[in-house]
């Protein structure tokens, strides 16, 4: 587990270099000391964008430099069918080119959206019509940017989970930097893949983190370990097998109790370790002929009232396998995952429950449930590394090395650059 060790690294530096190589119109591929450029879709819009620097800037495409500003501005960029259009707005001047443009900021920060990156910014004509803008920097700005969001600001007496936070972002962005190579950009800035944004918040412990574990990495058995991770697990991690069927598997992520030889799970101080949502059957009723539809293909008319939930089966951490919603038209069966998105919490606003952790109290009146309580705990999927439980054990006294050991059992620790 010693950082490093040079032991089965000769795949992963592959790997590295692979995905990294120049791109046309942008700068090359890898930074000072070998610190591969990655790709994040900041932005996906139909019309146009605009994009802002507060210094002076140039656009280029695959033939050289369109368009220069000696000082700070605004880009509207849009679509005419395959050409991309660039406009100064301060002047008016104007340029297209059917390749990818590329916003190149003198030093300074550019801005989308009102978002300010490192690096530049890639536009990208994208599939059905839309504007792709592709935020092109260095792999460890690019989790500066990242590490803060996915686990806070805990304190220095979590700073090794925040280390081990920096190694599976590290990770996971390199391993979807190789799986998407040939696509225009290698992750998504929101939860699809990892929240990024940029340096909307600056955080000394973060940048420590992402510093003192430099080209870090997970592997196992010479590949880079696929290092999904979930706000709090509940006291038990979920398997993969069960929650993404379709997802490659490994033995990492079966999925194993948090918690140590003694003592409560490491997570159990969590907001979310345990909770309890209640609704009347009508609430319910309503709310499966919005989300069962989309989920299962089935028309909203067809779902009618509901009678009675059931659940039927658990995995081996305790979670939901199958739940039957029971409706006076049948039966509907929704399985892992899903469960999620077939209850939820708001569905005006997306907002999903929890984990599929828990247990069904109910109140019958007339043989229908007139009152369902869902009483659970945890807060995601639960494949990986528990957030919640790192920082616990951080505090305990654990190093990143052995929070990461615990979560990705049989893995060992890397320098990849």
């Amino acid at each position: 587990m010693l950082r490093n060790s040079r032991l089965m690294l000769l795949a992963v530096v592959v790997l590295v270099a692979g995905c990294a190589g120049p791109r046309p119109g942008a700068p090359g591929g890898t930074t000072k000391g070998g610190e591969p450029t990655v790709r994040v879709l900041v932005l996906s819009t139909h019309g146009q964008a605009t994009i802002a620097t507060t210094g002076a800037f140039r656009i280029q495409s695959l033939g050289g430099t369109l368009l220069t500003s000696a000082q700070g501005g605004t880009v509207t960029v849009q679509r005419d069918g395959r050409s991309l259009q660039a406009r100064l707005d301060a002047n008016g001047q104007s340029a297209a080119s059917e390749d990818d443009l590329v916003v190149v900021p003198s030093a300074t920060g550019i801005s989308v959206g009102g978002t300010w990156y490192g690096g530049v910014v890639r536009v990208h004509a994208g599939d059905g019509g839309d504007i792709e803008l592709i935020n092109e920097l260095g792999l460890e700005s690019y989790l500066e940017g990242v590490v803060p969001h996915e686990i806070g600001e805990p304190g220095a007496d979590a700073y090794a989970a925040v280390q081990a936070q920096a190694v599976a972002a590290r990770t996971y962005a390199l391993s979807r930097m190789r799986k998407n190579s040939a696509r225009a950009y290698d992750v998504e800035a929101g939860v699809a893949d990892q929240v990024y944004k940029g340096r909307e918040k600056q955080s000394r412990l973060a940048a420590a983190a992402v510093r003192d574990t430099r080209g870090t990495v997970l592997v196992y058995k010479d590949e880079l370990c696929d290092t999904y991770y979930s706000a709090t697990c509940g006291g038990h991690t979920s398997d993969i097998r069960v929650v993404w069927p379709d997802r490659r598997n490994a033995p990492y992520l079966h999925g194993a109790l948090d918690r140590g030889a003694d003592g409560p799970s490491f997570c159990s101080s969590a907001k979310n370790f345990r909770w309890r949502y209640t609704f009347s059957g009508r609430e319910l009723g309503t709310m499966f002929r919005q989300t069962l539809p989309p989920l299962l293909g089935v028309p909203a008319a067809r779902v009618g009232e509901l009678v009675d939930l059931r659940i039927d089966g658990r995995t081996e951490s305790g979670r939901v396998r199958s739940l039957d919603i029971v409706t006076t038209t049948g039966t509907y069966r929704v399985d892992s995952d899903k469960i999620r998105r077939a209850i939820m919490l708001d569905v005006q606003r997306g907002r999903i429950l929890p984990s599929t952790l828990f247990d069904i109290e109910k109140v019958v009146s007339d043989e229908r449930v007139g009152r369902v309580s869902i009483v659970g705990g945890g807060n995601g999927h639960g494949v990986g590394m528990c957030q919640n439980g790192a920082l616990g054990m951080a505090r305990l006294g654990y190093s990143y090395s052995m929070i990461l050991n615990h979560y990705y059992p049989g893995t060992s620790v890397q320098a990849a650059y």
